[in-house]
């Protein structure tokens, strides 16, 4: 009787490991991971109860690996909305404030180059190329990205303006860590309120929703020793991820103009989420069916603090040249998936950087600018190359 109650007392400890998923299981390559095995499928399943552990940064799909620093890079890109489209519309709506207009000549000096007081809606488009490197050791990956946005906004008073931006980007990137490629198409819709109580200071809202589909794939080379011999393997394994994002942030600029120089500084919080679907990975070869992942939903967060300085300096009344330097800080840390064998994918809370560029206004209806920008957030480093052109109505 004493031996049957152990019995029963085994088996109940070993059915609740099960149930709470830290028993670990192995699969076929010797590979340890705290994950199960699908007894319908024979794909290995993780996330169990919400139990991430995958097996490693090698073996898992891109999109999941790199989804945290994805969202680090998407920082950058609202701060460059920010700083070229919504700074256009304060600019327009201070330069028609009656104080500025009484100021004198140094009304004329406009750090966004302004379409006017006289046109009360807008419409721009802003386009840039960006190349992502990554060189953390063993997490390598590099890429190009491309983004299309178009919008538009309407001044209410001098006071209040309004604006939605539409978005196109598309992601083309070498994943090294598991030999593999990374390609995704994104579609986002941006609205944005802009309130300048004071010429010298506005704040502005910026929100966002964007639909992402991707496309990976990733090779497994593996050597094993069998009762047959050694047997080389290299399989390659393909997924079509989903995920979905929003985000919400607001900034407060503070600008001033002294002669010909502008001085603009800006202090933002962001907050952004974004949830990948599950899915599943297709194996090329259906020998190796039981090392393709089943990835259950993930979701990423993070709330980001970001300052930025700018200075210009109006070299003619259509030309103005500029600098900038900024800085964020993740004050929710943006944390990726955790792995059994290595340490987790790195993505550093802190991100500095800079920029330069030129600022064109043409008339009262037509201005435009040019920029180049880098930021480096420790071995992420991110080159965007901006061009923005605004037309007033």
């Amino acid at each position: 009787m004493f031996k049957q109650f152990k019995a029963v007392k085994a088996l109940a400890l070993v059915a609740a490991c099960i149930g709470s998923g830290q028993l670990s299981a192995v699969i076929s390559g010797g590979s340890t991971t705290g994950s199960s095995t699908s007894s319908s499928t024979g794909a290995a399943v993780y996330g169990t109860s919400g139990y991430y552990a995958y097996d490693s940064v090698a073996t898992t799909p891109s999109a999941v690996v790199t989804e945290a620093s994805i969202m680090a890079i998407k920082v950058t890109k609202i701060m460059g909305l920010v700083g070229a489209v919504t700074a256009e519309a304060a600019e327009a709506m201070r330069g028609s404030d009656s104080s500025a207009a009484t100021s004198g000549t140094d009304a004329g000096v406009k750090i966004a180059g302004s379409t006017g007081s006289a046109h009360r809606a807008s419409t721009w488009l802003r386009a840039s190329m960006g190349f992502i490197d990554n060189a953390t050791t063993d997490q390598q990956w590099n890429g190009k990205s491309y983004l299309t946005m178009v919008g538009a906004d309407y001044k209410f008073n001098n006071m209040f303006c309004a604006g939605l931006g539409l978005s196109y980007s598309h992601l083309d990137a070498r994943t090294e860590f598991n030999k593999g490629t990374m390609k995704q198409d994104t579609l986002g819709v941006n609205p944005y309120l802009i309130i300048v109580p004071h010429k010298n200071f506005n704040v502005e809202f910026v929100g966002g929703w964007s639909t992402t589909k991707g496309k990976d794939d990733r090779r497994w080379v593996v050597t094993q020793n069998s009762g047959a011999g050694i047997n080389n393997i290299d399989n390659k394994f393909t997924c079509a991820p989903k995920s979905q994002a929003m985000f919400g942030g607001v900034f407060a600029n503070f600008v001033n103009k002294v002669n010909k120089a502008s001085f603009s500084l800006q202090v933002g919080y962001l907050m952004m989420q974004s949830k990948m679907d599950k899915f599943k990975e297709t194996s090329a070869d259906a020998r190796y069916n039981a090392n393709a992942k089943n990835v259950p939903s993930n979701t990423f967060k993070t709330q980001t603090a970001v300052a930025k300085i700018l200075v210009g300096y109006q070299m003619t009344p259509s030309v103005m040249p500029f600098v900038n330097i900024h800085g964020q800080y993740d004050v929710k840390e943006n944390k990726g998936v955790t792995y059994d064998k290595n340490k987790k994918y790195n993505i550093n809370r802190s991100a500095f950087g800079g920029g330069t560029g030129f600022q064109v206004k043409n008339d009262d209806q037509l201005s435009g600018s040019l920029q180049f920008d880098y930021t480096k957030r420790g071995q992420l480093s991110t080159y965007v190359t901006g061009l923005r052109v605004h037309y007033g109505f």
